[in-house]
């Protein structure tokens, strides 16, 4: 799935929904105030959301298809209960 980061005891979890275009500015304006680590929980976008995260420096999760805010937050909850 993706690997556990655990750098810091903060978490920001960022769920998305084809956000191509402008994930990369939200997660480079996140580590102008924050060294927070970055999960980004891609909710079954169709355009290269996921790509422009992990290029961005965040770690992805990728949803096989669209669960909706709620269930793409809970999954990055999830995830961070686990680091």
């Amino acid at each position: 799935m993706t690997e556990l980061l655990a750098r810091n005891p903060f978490t920001i979890i960022i769920p998305a929904f084809n956000e191509a275009g402008r994930i990369a500015s939200t997660i480079a304006g996140i580590r102008k105030v924050s060294d927070a680590d970055i999960v980004v929980v891609d909710d079954g976008s169709k355009d290269s959301t996921a790509d422009e995260a992990k290029a961005a420096g965040a770690l992805v999760i990728t949803l096989p298809f669209n669960l909706g805010y709620g269930g793409a937050l809970q999954t990055g909850f999830k995830y961070a209960l686990k680091i």
